[in-house]
């Protein structure tokens, strides 16, 4: 399904249908939504509808998070026309999800998200898979797997940290390879990916069958590219100002837009002369013509 493939991680608050669909053009073979939370879905919250697969989008899992195997079975069920397959997230270190029982606190209790993965395979016709880091405080990557892959998963995706661990120090590579020889499931890679050596060092050198690309694609979609292409300031300027286009259209509201792009809109000029000057004036701004003008006139002068 995604072996020898490299795409977009879910990413919270980022990866939302503008962001993929700039990816996509450049190469993404897939992509994930950001995580939706099942309860959300359940209740039918009208956020909902923007976080899910649009129109036309093929090659996506839905992410869903939660603690609940009933849940997780009813959100799936009223998402699966929309997706090509729903991913479980056990990966998520953020206090306000770990501190419900969602997230990477799932880690805890490998039955628990075994069961999970057992009941959406046997509830819903569509693939099932799960996200995962090497553990909560302690590396338990071998149980949780042997426990996912005999309750059925298609997948596992280790991202190489615990989640105490949070996002510092180095992603663990190592642990991923010693993990591929005790799983006959496709493993995915996610973890301090940030070049095409990246990409290319999990599935060569580490035995990942696929790789996902999280924060080294925010502003920086060409990572996706097959020949590690190196865009033009022109080219940046374009693609992000594409991107923001994108993001006011599916939004609807210029100001909103602005406002949620800032973040992503930096990291495509990232070390650039006049970022700077750029970083310190865009909280000023909201309408695209005004993004555009001080990005052409700090950047281009």
């Amino acid at each position: 399904m995604l072996e020898n493939k490299i795409g977009l991680a879910p990413m919270a608050d980022y990866t939302d249908y503008p962001f993929r669909e700039i990816c996509r053009r450049f190469g993404a073979d897939f992509t994930f939504t950001e995580m939706i939370s099942v309860d959300s879905i359940i209740r039918e919250n009208e956020k909902v509808d923007k976080m899910l697969p649009q129109k036309g989008e093929d090659n996506i899992g839905v992410q869903l998070f939660g603690n609940d195997a009933t849940k997780f079975v009813e959100a799936a069920k009223a998402v699966q026309g929309l997706a090509s397959w729903i991913d479980i997230n056990a990966a998520c270190p953020v206090n306000k999800v770990v501190k419900k029982g969602s997230g990477a606190a799932l880690l805890k209790d490998p039955k628990l998200l075994g069961d999970i993965v057992f009941n959406l395979k046997k509830s819903i016709d569509l693939p099932v898979g799960v996200k995962v880091r090497l553990g909560y405080d302690q590396i338990n990557i071998e149980e949780v797997a042997q426990t996912v892959q005999e309750a059925g998963s298609d997948y596992i995706i280790v991202h190489g940290r615990t989640r105490s661990q949070m996002y510092s120090g180095i992603a663990n590579r190592e642990v991923i390879k010693k993990l591929k020889g005790k799983i006959r499931i496709p493993l995915g890679a996610s973890g301090d990916v940030f070049s095409k050596k990246d990409i290319d060092d999990y599935l060569m050198n580490y035995g990942a069958d696929f790789v996902l690309v999280a924060r080294g694609a925010i502003g920086n979609p060409w990572i996706f590219t097959k020949d590690n292409y190196i865009p033009t300031l022109d080219e940046r300027i374009d693609t992000c100002l594409e991107h923001l286009k994108l993001t006011i259209e599916f939004y609807g509201s210029e100001v909103y837009a602005v406002k949620k792009f800032r973040k992503v809109l930096m990291k495509y000029f990232s070390g650039i002369e006049g970022s700077k000057e750029v970083r310190r004036n865009l909280h000023l701004l909201l309408s695209y013509n005004d993004v555009a003008e001080l990005i052409y006139t700090t950047l281009k002068r």
